[in-house]
């Protein structure tokens, strides 16, 4: 990676943080908020501006890579990457203020996938060691395939804070890594996508400045790291792509690609529709169970960080898979744990943590029907009397 680069990671963070708190700024003043249902798990309304906070600084800096050459594509590749993108978060934009049909966004996502086929980002060939795999004529569905696919798995998971930003973030920084293995040129445009979407997380996870990413920022996002995995993943002088950082980030979204293939099962087998939203992924499961949001986020995202654990092994060194095996596997094991206590308190073996409720974590999830709220209400009534 050239050195120069590194010098334009605080200034593209100092850019992506003014971007997103302007965009927050005008999300409420034009009403471009999220507001709270029965289905959500927030109690008012938030900011839908991160995909827009995120998109325009992607866009300043490919507009600025295109009018250089776009070294690595061609130019009008880049053109061609930047129109992708654009279509979706534009897409996304108006899905926010406006819900657009299903049809109509699968219709809007091909569209997309399909021109980054024909401008040379698809999935052709992976070369496993001496071996290679040939997609041939499936290289066109199987490109459309995954690009869709990480398009709405990381809209399917925003449904919590810091879940899909946390899993993009997460593949992301494998996708540093490994571009840093590899030599590629598009390592730079990683790590700043990273910075990006790590900004983003700290408005996210805050109480005073809390946005979320909204469709366009779900939609985008997801698309960029498949974009991102194959420009990567380009062998250097070679055909074809090299099968890491395409198992890095598929390993990454793990848990978003398995919560998804569910969801598709559960809503098929009810005859609802597949991209009809309920309250029934692993996120609400584990809230359901008492676990609470930052140890269901710790739970779901070691999960994922074990498989990317086990993807990765062969080719980092012990000490780097310690590191990477521990801190995941910390996170699971202190969610079991806090999740084993939830239960002992439940059943009355234990009594509860300091400050920590009996009840559900978040009252939006709970199961519980009104009759049994109205009678747990009088039996508390009475006790205090």
């Amino acid at each position: 990676m050239p050195a120069p680069w590194y010098l334009f990671i605080p200034l593209i963070a100092f850019a992506s943080w003014s971007i997103q708190e302007i965009c927050r700024l005008v999300a409420n003043s034009i009403g471009l908020v999220d507001h709270p249902n029965s289905r959500k798990i927030h109690s008012k309304p938030v900011p839908l501006s991160g995909g827009i906070g995120i998109f325009m600084p992607i866009s300043i800096l490919m507009i600025i890579w295109i009018a250089r050459g776009a070294e690595g594509m061609g130019v009008l590749s880049g053109i061609g990457v930047l129109l992708a993108l654009g279509m979706i978060t534009l897409t996304g934009f108006i899905d926010d203020f406006r819900p657009v049909s299903p049809s109509k966004r699968l219709m809007v996502q091909a569209m997309a996938a399909f021109l980054l086929w024909n401008v040379g980002v698809r999935l052709d060939m992976i070369h496993f060691g001496s071996w290679t795999l040939d997609f041939g004529l499936f290289s066109l569905p199987l490109t459309m395939l995954w690009f869709m696919g990480f398009m709405n798995t990381s809209n399917f998971m925003d449904g919590m804070d810091g879940l899909s930003g946390g899993m993009s973030l997460m593949a992301l920084g494998a996708l540093a890594v490994s571009g840093i293995l590899l030599d590629s040129i598009f390592g730079p445009a990683v790590l700043m996508l990273a910075v990006m979407t790590g900004i983003y997380l700290i408005f996210n996870l805050s109480p005073n400045r809390k946005i979320f990413l909204g469709d366009s920022g779900s939609l985008t996002l997801g698309l960029s790291v498949g974009i991102l995995a194959i420009l990567v993943s380009k062998t250097p002088g070679a055909a074809g792509l090299s099968w890491h950082p395409i198992a890095l980030v598929l390993a990454a979204y793990s848990v978003g690609i398995l919560d998804v293939l569910v969801a598709i099962i559960r809503r098929a087998r009810r005859g609802a529709s597949v991209f009809k939203a309920d309250k029934h992924h692993f996120h609400h499961r584990l809230l359901r169970a008492g676990l609470g949001e930052k140890w269901t986020l710790a739970a779901l995202h070691g999960m994922a960080g074990l498989v990317l654990f086990a993807v990765s092994l062969p080719s980092y060194g012990s000490g780097w898979a310690v590191v990477q095996f521990l801190i995941p596997s910390s996170m699971v094991l202190g969610a079991g744990l806090r999740l084993l206590r939830v239960a002992m308190v439940k059943g009355s073996v234990v009594l509860p943590l300091e400050g920590q409720p009996t009840t559900h974590a978040n009252p939006r999830l709970s199961v519980a029907g009104s009759e049994e709220k109205e009678a747990a209400a009088k039996v508390a009534a009475k006790g205090r009397g």
